[in-house]
């Protein structure tokens, strides 16, 4: 009111603009924004579909010049001749035996292993069969260890063999380039030419509209629009400077307008604190509370949970549209430069080269024998062969292995530890890798290398020569044609775009430009303010030291609060529920890279919240620890908040990570609300101060400044034509003493020049901390809900906590459970209900035919004389444990049914239970049969005519 405050900078925080000013708010381009929502969200389909072909063709022919750059300047195959003339001599320049046995060797080896793995030993066996096991599956092993070194020796003197012989080990390096130009020109005869000049024009013109998407600026808008969207929906981490008692912005100043009326403050003062002045003073204030509610009102659309993924959305489609190339509607010139390269290929096709092709393949997988084979050779490691097969022996843990008499009775040791170990399946595992490569199809591979040699005229390289000029052609477009493929597949990413998303950006923008007038009016907000001021507004505006106080209590009001939050969401178990959703999500990535890098940002959830469980369980200690029922002064109420928050521990909650995993996979699934709730519960979690040491200062002052507030507010409820009430015991008064003026704020006696110029002054001093004492009232009246009814809320949660489901799965089958019990009644299922109710109970014993008695839940336990008595009554059990018999009242003698009113007062009788309430239908008094009821204690003094 006295200009200290500008009042855009107060309405900016409540309405939770965060750091966007009022002005930028009215100043928002929303015309365009719309005009680019608009073009996006007609991609799908106002872009050309005519020319998806040619989109496709030109990305075949880069396919191809990609591939071609593996065969560059391969005209002939120069190692041809020499490649034929080790073949012819491979034969006499290897000896497979060697190989061969030492494939057996080892073989033997691997073979012993498994029948020693599948030996059954009873467990009281006979010596002899003992002996007879070491003979046949141990005495042998160092025999077979000892072949094996042998023949591996063998095999390893031929290495140089490999050497001299290279050409046929590395085969593939010689002739797979005819391979890969035979299948560069299988894909070049399929591939069609770009076309003609009419559907060029039509792709630059797609490519054009794109462009014209970027044409003017709007990422200020999109910033701003977004930083609204957060600012609104996670308040949290708003500086508020002016406001800052008024958390929820405007919605709080509205509850303020009802709570300062609550008549607790009254009883709790004992009438001390008047509620009508306080009203009457702060009114001033709350005669502004309806344009911005007004204001709030209309922005509530953009506080919904899934703004912050439509306009993430947004910014994704942006990135994209700015990478197009530029100028990219004149990448299409290039394919009269393609249609050049294309008539330097040859005339042939992949027909011509199909034997040869043939022939390379069996090349090839001859190249594989030997480089296998010269592998396996160079493999060979004497030494540590050696002592692998010493450490086996030695784990085997004879003491002397050939000897049969002290061998035998140590096997079924050794069993056990075989069979509980993974020693000899490694072993096994270990010759095998050995073993790998050295056994060879000598007869395969000797009509494999005729074949080749017959066949070898076959491997014909006529037109390769032309085929490499169009490669060397295609590789000059390199940079155009790479232009071309990106442009073509950000069209074709766009295509798809969400309209639905996008039309949501736009109503945003639209709901912000919906409140802009309203909001350059706010202006007159003061001189309003200053028509309404009356002596009581001014009076309110002299608490000492207002705005210190306020910040004192409020800030330690704000720890507690969030303490409590902190309790309350880790008590309520739905941190517990965060990651399966989220590890869902991770397992559906199929980038690995990705996948990792998401992971380590979510880290280990259960130490996560189990670490905040341990910090909440100390606040929880304290917040059971306080004695609520002595608090009786505000004072009280300090000392109660001072003590709690001396007590707390910091509590340190780092989600930076955990956020950043989330802002990654929300954009990967189809339905993110679910990870979207998850990550706002974070951000609030993480937005919570818990540094309760660094704010000291202000909670040890709490007491002091509530006192404060309290004298002050009992001087102030004292009406001027009143006499000044009795000092509290609990609060004794302090401050300035009353100012006599009248009714309604009129002068007795007039004022002298200093009463009336310090009365300017402290009106014009004053006015500037109306804000300090609406601030403490709310809080304050948080306070006292904070400790009241903290527990009852959290009996509450805990009482919903119990009745949802675990998970939205869960609730899925329990309803289509449901669905499948209900029974829709038809006149067949009707006759069986009917045919089952009659078969327990006669039809005659029925007192409606339309009624009928379910056989399951009847009374079958019911016994007269001894007998079952079957009757028409139900139980029912209701979840809370309670039990209820619903029955028919009984029937009279007549010619449709038979006399049950013995069955049933039998019934009453026996079933008569402190948990069982009775519902039936209406029984006449002269039907009630008193020698039942005498039986009965609680009816034994009931009025012998009205029973």
């Amino acid at each position: 009111m006295d200009g200290s405050i500008k009042i855009e900078d107060a309405v900016g925080e409540l309405l939770n603009f965060g750091t966007l000013k009022v002005s930028d708010v009215v100043g928002f381009n929303v015309d365009s924004v719309k005009e680019l929502t608009g073009k996006l969200k007609q991609l799908p389909t106002s872009l050309d579909k005519s020319t998806e072909e040619l989109e496709k063709t030109a990305i075949g022919w880069n396919k191809l010049r990609k591939k071609s750059e593996s065969v560059k300047g391969v005209d002939d195959l120069p190692q041809k001749d020499a490649y034929f003339k080790a073949l012819e001599n491979y034969e006499s320049n290897f000896n497979f035996d060697v190989y061969e046995e030492a494939d057996t060797a080892l073989n033997e080896i691997i073979s012993s292993l498994e029948r020693i793995e599948k030996l059954k030993i009873p467990d009281k066996p006979e010596l002899q069969a003992l002996k007879n096991i070491h003979s046949s599956h141990f005495n042998t092993i160092p025999g077979f260890f000892g072949t094996a070194i042998g023949k591996l020796q063998d095999a390893q003197a031929t290495v140089n063999i490999f050497t001299s012989n290279k050409i046929l080990v590395d085969s593939h390096s010689a002739f797979a380039p005819f391979g890969t130009m035979i299948e560069l020109i299988n894909i070049r005869s399929k591939l069609k030419s770009p076309g003609a000049q009419k559907i060029h024009t039509a792709l630059g013109n797609k490519f054009q509209q794109l462009t014209d998407l970027i044409s003017k600026p709007v990422e200020p808008e999109i910033k701003g629009l977004s930083s609204l969207i957060h600012s609104r929906i996670i308040p949290d981490f708003n500086k508020q400077i002016y406001t800052s008692g008024f958390h929820n912005g405007v919605r709080d100043l509205k509850k303020l307008a009802l709570e300062i009326r609550d008549p607790w403050i009254e009883e709790f003062t004992g009438n001390a604190i008047s509620t009508s002045r306080l009203t009457d003073g702060i009114q001033t204030l709350l005669n502004v509370k309806d344009q911005l509610l007004d204001i709030d009102a209309k922005l509530k659309p953009v506080s919904t949970n899934n703004n912050p993924t439509s306009m993430a959305y947004l910014k994704n489609v942006m990135q994209e549209v700015s990478k197009m190339p530029q100028k990219s509607a004149e990448l299409v010139n290039m394919f009269p430069e393609l249609v050049t390269c294309i008539s330097k290929a040859s005339s042939l096709g992949p027909d011509h080269y199909a034997d040869g092709q043939k022939v390379i393949e069996k090349i090839l997988a001859v190249g594989k024998v030997f480089a296998e084979l010269a592998a396996a050779v160079k493999r060979i490691n004497i030494d540590q062969h050696q002592k692998d097969m010493n450490a086996f022996i030695k784990f085997l843990g004879f003491k002397n292995i050939k000897d049969e008499d002290s061998s035998a009775p140590e096997i079924p040791g050794l069993m056990k530890k075989i069979k509980t170990t993974d020693t000899l399946k490694k072993f096994k595992e270990l010759i095998a890798g050995i073993k790998k490569g050295f056994k060879i199809d000598k007869s395969a591979l000797n009509t494999t290398a005729d074949e080749i040699i017959a066949d070898q005229t076959t491997i014909d390289t006529t037109g390769f020569k032309e085929e490499g000029k169009m490669h060397e052609c295609l590789q000059k477009l390199k940079d155009k044609f790479e232009k071309l493929e990106k442009a073509i597949g950000l069209t074709r990413k766009l295509s798809g775009i969400d309209s639905a998303t996008i039309q949501n950006v736009e109503n945003l923008a639209s709901t912000v430009a919906s409140v802009k007038n309203e909001l350059t009016s706010i202006g007159s907000i003061p001189d309003s303010m200053k028509k309404d001021v009356k002596e009581i507004t001014t009076e309110i505006n002299k608490w000492p030291e207002s705005l210190k106080s306020s910040g004192e209590i409020g800030q330690s009001v704000a720890l507690l609060s969030h303490a409590n939050d902190f309790k309350m969401l880790v008590s309520s178990r739905d941190l517990d529920e965060f990651d399966a959703p989220v590890q869902t999500q991770i397992t559906a990535i199929k980038d690995g890279n990705e996948q990792d890098k998401i992971k380590t940002l979510w880290g280990d959830h259960k130490k996560f919240v189990s670490d905040l469980q341990e910090s909440s369980n100390q606040i929880d200690t304290i917040g059971t620890s306080l004695k609520l029922a002595e608090i009786k002064t505000f004072e009280d109420y300090g000392t109660a908040m001072k003590t709690s928050l001396e007590t707390m521990k910091d509590v340190k909650i780092d989600v930076k990570t955990k956020i950043e995993a989330l802002d990654a996979l929300i954009p990967l699934t189809k339905a993110p609300a679910e990870l979207e709730k998850i990550k706002k519960t974070l951000q609030h979690l993480g937005s919570l101060d818990l540094a309760f040491s660094s704010h000291t200062s202000h909670f040890q002052k709490v007491p002091n400044a509530l006192k404060s507030l309290y004298d002050f507010l009992v001087t102030f409820s004292i009406e001027p034509t009143q006499a000044p009430p009795p000092r509290s015991g609990n609060a004794p008064l302090t401050g300035r003493p009353p100012v006599y003026s009248g009714s309604n704020g009129g002068s007795s006696g007039g004022y002298d020049e200093k009463s009336e110029e310090r009365e300017a002054s402290h009106e014009r001093i004053g006015l500037g901390v109306v804000i300090g004492v609406l601030l403490l009232l709310f809080i304050i009246l948080t306070c006292y809900k904070y400790f009241t009814k903290r527990f009852i809320k959290k009996q509450l949660r805990e009482w919903i906590k119990a009745q949802r489901y675990p998970s939205a799965p869960t609730a899925h089958r329990h309803h289509d459970t449901c669905l499948k019990t209900i029974v829709i009644e038809t006149e067949k299922f009707r006759e069986e209900m009917q045919k089952e109710s009659h078969d327990y109970l006669p039809e005659r014993k029925h007192r409606n035919p339309g009624i009928l008695c379910n056989p399951e839940t009847a009374l079958h336990k019911l016994k007269k004389d001894g007998e079952k008595m079957p009757i028409h009554a139900n139980l029912v059990k209701s979840k809370n444990g309670k039990r209820f018999i619903a029955c028919q009242a009984p029937t009279d003698k007549s010619k449709d049914h038979d006399d049950t009113t013995e069955d049933f007062w039998h019934m009453v009788v026996k079933e008569r239970c402190d948990n069982v309430v009775m519902l039936c239908q209406c029984v006449e008094s002269s039907e009630f049969p008193a020698q039942f009821f005498q039986k009965i204690p609680e009816f034994q003094n009931f009025p012998e005519k009205n029973p």
